[in-house]
């Protein structure tokens, strides 16, 4: 099927507006109909397909995308979700602004070795419960998922998608902490520190405020249902080597070769992964005691609401994805004349494009289209055009912070924090937020570049 028309685009752009403005615009059908927009534009766009390419085409257009790429996505947030959810982990002491501090940072340098995916899962729980005693906690999941859930990543393959992409393709392990440490470095101190400014200005208001829910400072701050309170306490010990099998899993298993069944081809390495995820997710169900998923507040309502909207995205952004495919001769040929004018590639204008494109697409085809765009030799990615690989490594990973559906674990991690009943900004509230503070951040980055 040829998506050369930029009307295919509509039915993806359908689901992110009705996500965005909907809650905004008409909150009571978005709250009662709102789980139905994925589907709705999906049926859309397969009825699209029917019309153009033939009834025939249905099928394939539904099933490619998500036996292909869905489902090992799908796998791998399953597992680690469910797997994280068996651990408990609660701390002690004073639950301000240095604490939080020193909890971003810390997760931030745990996703960069673990990925923003397992960080953010891991993590998220435990910070909600050191903080379950705060008035203000907006700007604390904001910050969480700028650090844990996305820049923290861009130390290491292993910490994002785009990278482990750009290792596969030959890139070095360590080219990218050599080449990209400094900026990540720099932006996670950054991020930080306005981040100590802000916590410690609400935290005052809090007392100011004489609010009730603010703890005394003694470690016995009041909980939220969800775990207890006093000193250090971790629970769920049987799930961290099982999180070490997924790391293992997903680093280990990259052999080639395909197989069939029933017409459909698919990745022998993809599909052996998704396997074992599977079962370690079975076996963190089996062996974890009950009272601890309860302690945890674990619920599936989050991987499910993830899991739809992501279905419906994975669907419907593949005539997106062909179309940047097509470069200079397709669609986004005026992204493709900005970012290369006279032929010649700029560092700062790949930054802003393949940057952008992550925050609303799938952040690993973008980076491995632009990553092919600008050479497709690694050796050379790595010498001579090192500026542009440097550029579009941070921007695939540092700009999924721009949106909740700008990387996988940005919408995990709203969907716990809603289901522990804190406030949560909206789609454009975050937006707000991410606009604000992040496009400053980048604007002195692509200075650098």
């Amino acid at each position: 099927m040829n998506f050369s028309s930029f009307i295919w685009a509509i039915p993806f752009l359908g689901i992110i507006f009705s996500v965005s403005l909907m809650p905004l615009l008409a909150p009571k059908i978005w709250h009662r109909w709102g789980g139905f927009a994925p589907a709705f534009w999906t049926v859309i766009y397969l009825l699209g397909v029917g019309y153009e390419f033939g009834a025939t085409n249905i099928p394939s257009a539904m099933l490619d995308p998500l036996l292909e790429h869905y489902t090992p996505f799908m796998a791998l947030i399953a597992a680690l979700y469910i797997t994280s959810g068996g651990i408990f982990i609660e701390f002690p002491g004073r639950r301000g602004a240095v604490f939080n501090v020193c909890f971003l940072l810390g997760g931030s340098i745990i996703a960069g070795w673990m990925g923003t995916t397992g960080a953010a899962m891991l993590l998220i729980r435990p910070f909600l419960r050191a903080n379950a005693s705060r008035k203000y906690k907006t700007h604390l999941l904001v910050f969480f998922i700028f650090l844990v859930a996305n820049i923290g990543g861009a130390i290491t393959p292993l910490g994002d998608p785009p990278l482990f992409i750009g290792f596969l393709e030959g890139v070095d392990f360590f080219w990218f902490a050599k080449n990209i440490g400094g900026i990540w470095l720099a932006a996670i101190v950054i991020l930080c520190s306005l981040f100590f400014i802000i916590d410690t200005v609400m935290f005052r208001r809090e007392h100011v405020e004489g609010s009730s829910s603010v703890g005394d400072g003694d470690g016995d701050d009041v909980d939220d249902g969800c775990g207890g309170g006093g000193g250090f306490l971790l629970l769920g010990r049987r799930n961290l080597p099982l999180l070490a099998g997924i790391l293992a899993a997903v680093t280990l298993c990259n052999f080639p070769g395909t197989f069939e069944v029933g017409g459909y081809k698919f990745s022998s390495c993809e599909w052996t992964r998704s396997l074992l995820l599977a079962v370690i997710a079975v076996v963190s169900l089996k062996v974890t005691p009950e009272n601890i998923r309860q302690k945890n507040c674990f619920a599936l309502g989050p991987l499910q609401e993830v899991a739809g909207l992501f279905a419906g995205i994975f669907i419907t952004v593949v005539p997106i994805i062909q179309m940047l495919h097509l470069g200079p001769s397709g669609e986004f040929q005026p992204i493709f004349d900005w970012i290369a004018p006279r032929g010649e590639f700029a560092a700062s204008r790949c930054f802003w494009a393949s940057g952008l494109l992550s925050a609303f697409l799938d952040n690993a085809p973008t980076f491995l289209i632009f990553f092919h765009l600008i050479s497709g030799n690694a050796a050379e990615l790595m010498t001579s055009k090192a500026p542009l690989l440097t550029a579009i490594s941070i921007s695939t990973v540092f700009m999924g912070a721009l949106t909740y559906i700008g990387n996988a674990p940005n919408l995990m991690v709203k969907s716990v924090w809603e289901a522990h009943q804190a406030p949560t900004p909206s789609f454009m509230g975050y937006l707000v937020w991410s606009i604000g503070i992040l496009v400053p951040l980048f604007y002195l980055i692509s200075l650098w570049l």
